[in-house]
């Protein structure tokens, strides 16, 4: 592979993951749910990550292949720049995780931050010792090779467990989700997270064998949280208005309220609904029984003849576009 197209797909990759960060933030900014900072975060560790341990270690093992280096230099220095953006990775499986838990309305507890933090140290200590001894010892380039070769299958391992128990709790507790379109928003949601990091794994496993399978990796690692990105996101556009009573005028709200006989405490559960919380999430907010949040919402959009908060949103829109048309006139 010549050094014009090595240099263009380390351009697409850091691109695709840039992409990926702006995304998420554009989704983080209009929606301003919880889950959605988790997914942030997660994409702002993973791609830091990819910088350090897989742009690094390919520019490097690139530089090192010219000038004709030994095989077991090549892989230290290697492993050195992965083991650099171990803790990146450490923190975007966590944030992943977090993720899967928030987005079915459920926390990660402490004690399960606390085990995950620890076990991931001692993973990550004892990578950096497995590293030391490989470099120390008087092993032969094939009895390294062993080494290292283990060293990968290993990681993706832990990264298929982390996977795992992500996803577990996905598709778990999506069930009990009781809006339906999210239900199956999750569902497809968490399947497209499960390939593309499926493929991830396969391309990592096969990364060593050839340049054109590394660069392949490459494109992968980086590019493979866009289409779960972007099916998110469509779901959002789809079933769930960007928060907006902050950009309405108190005159606006005010006439919508009286127009359609609002009740104060149905005012309340509009607000909460307009900045994007679940039906829980308003419960406690207001200190009322998730059937008296239910019992207002139906009774809201009777009054208001609309089947759903996106409805109800534009709805309230309209009001401030008529507000604005009006004033322009005067």
């Amino acid at each position: 592979m010549n050094n014009l197209l090595f240099i263009a797909i380390l351009f697409l990759s850091g691109g695709a993951g840039l992409f990926a960060i702006l995304l998420a933030h554009r989704l983080q900014k209009n929606y301003k749910l919880n889950y959605l900072s988790a997914y942030l975060y997660f994409q702002i560790f993973i791609n830091a990550f990819g910088i350090y341990g897989i742009w690094g270690q390919a520019i490097v093992k690139r530089i090192l292949h010219e000038h004709a280096t030994s095989f077991r230099t090549v892989e230290t220095i290697g492993h050195f720049f992965s083991f650099l953006g171990i803790p990146f990775l450490i923190f975007a499986w966590n944030m992943f995780i977090r993720l899967c838990r928030e987005i079915v309305e459920r926390k990660l507890s402490r004690t399960f931050n606390l085990a995950y933090f620890f076990a991931m140290t001692f993973v990550f200590l004892a990578y950096g010792i497995v590293i030391i001894l490989l470099n120390v010892s008087d092993f032969g380039d094939k009895q390294y090779a062993f080494f290292a070769s283990a060293i990968i299958y290993f990681f993706a391992i832990v990264q298929i467990i982390v996977l795992i128990i992500a996803l577990s709790q996905l598709f778990i507790h999506a069930r009990e989700i009781e809006d339906k379109n999210k239900q199956k928003a999750m569902w497809i949601f968490g399947y497209l997270n499960l390939f593309v990091y499926s493929l991830s794994v396969v391309f990592f496993l096969l990364s060593n064998k050839s340049d054109i399978l590394a660069s392949i990796y490459l494109l992968v690692f980086f590019s493979m949280n866009l289409p779960p990105l972007f099916y998110w996101r469509a779901y959002l556009r789809k079933h769930l208005a960007a928060p907006v009573l902050q950009k309405i005028g108190t005159p606006t709200l005010k006439q919508f309220l009286e127009d359609y006989s609002i009740s104060r405490r149905e005012e309340e559960v509009i607000k909460h609904l307009c900045e994007g919380k679940t039906n829980k999430e308003i419960s406690k907010a207001l200190f009322i029984s998730l059937q008296t949040v239910k019992d207002h919402i139906y009774r809201i959009y009777q009054k208001t003849d609309v089947k759903n908060r996106v409805q109800l949103i534009n709805l309230i829109q309209s009001y401030k576009s008529e507000e604005e048309s009006t004033r322009h006139e005067s």
